[in-house]
């Protein structure tokens, strides 16, 4: 939609700057603290906003700390959209005013985007600022009040033809390495081949309900050779941290690793000794016929010493029609590529795949 004053002069000289900015390579780096994200400048006001990299929604929103709130520039254009959603299984909630506005995602232009601006929000991390929507935009009906489906910035940047294909490939460093330089990248429109060790291996989007409703595939996964969830569609979701399995699955896997649920932990995590962690098995999400193995490492949580408790990444599910979600543990160690076009998502290996850095 044309920004009413782009032909005022005064909005010039900003305009001229924003385009300036933009690069249209497609790649963006992703930082982390706590959870993975990226600084996004909204251009008409100088705001710059902390964004969540979640691929298990698809709204974009800002201004959710009262020190950093959105501001209305230039280019800000309200619309009368009223969002309403929820997030991590109800624990956040999100009701928000809407904006078209210019933004700028480190360096990438997208021009204009629709995106929330909170006047109610409860739960949500107090560090970050919003949140980066990157799951198919039919994800959005469910949260505006007409089931109105808003394009993604994935979906803007290609019909701005800033990107040949609405593609986002998503790379994430284990976290200890991410703590001390990069958190990885998002690369719109193309597959970053300088970070894989493996071909990418696509398989279709679930049809199953409701992960099809996301970003969702079947698989099966095992612990050793035993397989503790059959096959099942889950979903791919970097907005989580850990990777969650239905209930019966939890309670094999828990009982394989003779893990203990830890009590005094806020978050209920499994605990193992380190005899137990020497034992740990791989853990496979088989996918499409493929075994994409997590390591003794990549089942834990990192330590801040070597002495540290050990806590595993794996925990129980509780969303009702959904088998399995992979959080961005997962993606620490392999690569996904998202493409809405042919309705696929591909996975291969990358140069994080068998880190020890936890």
């Amino acid at each position: 939609m044309p920004i009413d004053n782009a032909s005022d002069p005064k909005c010039a000289k900003s305009l001229d700057n924003f385009n300036r900015l933009g690069k249209r390579d497609g790649t963006v780096d992703v930082r982390k603290k706590g959870q993975y994200y990226i600084t996004t400048v909204v251009t008409s006001s100088s705001s710059t906003f902390d964004l969540l990299v979640d691929t298990g929604s698809s709204y974009t929103w800002v201004g959710g700390r009262e020190e950093n709130p959105y501001v209305e520039g230039y280019a800000s254009h309200p619309t009368p959209q009223i969002i309403d959603a929820y997030y991590a299984g109800g624990l956040v909630h999100l009701r928000a005013n809407t904006y078209r506005d210019l933004i700028v995602l480190d360096g990438l232009n997208v021009n204009p985007q629709e995106i929330g601006v909170p006047v109610e929000l409860d739960g949500f991390p107090a560090r970050l600022d919003g949140v980066l929507g990157l799951g198919p935009s039919r994800l959005n009906s469910k949260i505006t009040e007409d089931g109105t489906v808003i394009p993604t910035v994935v979906d803007n940047l290609h019909g701005q033809g800033t990107i040949t294909s609405p593609v986002l490939g998503v790379y994430l460093v284990p976290a200890n390495e991410a703590n001390t330089g990069g958190g990885g990248l998002l690369s719109f429109g193309s597959v970053d081949t300088s970070v894989l060790t493996s071909d990418v291996r696509y398989v279709p989007v679930t049809q199953t309900h409701p992960a099809s409703e996301f970003w969702g595939v079947e698989a099966s996964i095992l612990y050793g050779n035993e397989q503790i969830l059959s096959p099942t569609s889950g979903i791919l979701d970097t907005g989580a941290v850990r990777i969650s399995v239905a209930g019966d699955a939890f309670m094999a896997y828990q009982a394989a690793t003779g893990a203990v649920m830890d009590f005094f932990d806020r978050n209920r995590r499994l605990t193992i000794t380190q005899d137990q962690y020497n034992n740990l098995q791989p853990l496979s999400i088989v996918i499409g016929g493929q075994s994409y193995d997590l390591s003794s490492n990549a089942q834990i949580y990192p330590r801040a010493s070597p002495d540290a408790q050990i806590f595993l990444v794996i925990t129980s599910l509780t969303d009702p029609g959904i088998g399995f979600k992979l959080g961005s543990t997962f993606f620490q160690r392999y690569y996904v590529v998202f493409n809405s076009a042919n309705s696929q998502i591909g996975f291969a290996s990358h140069i994080h795949t068998e880190s020890t850095s936890n």
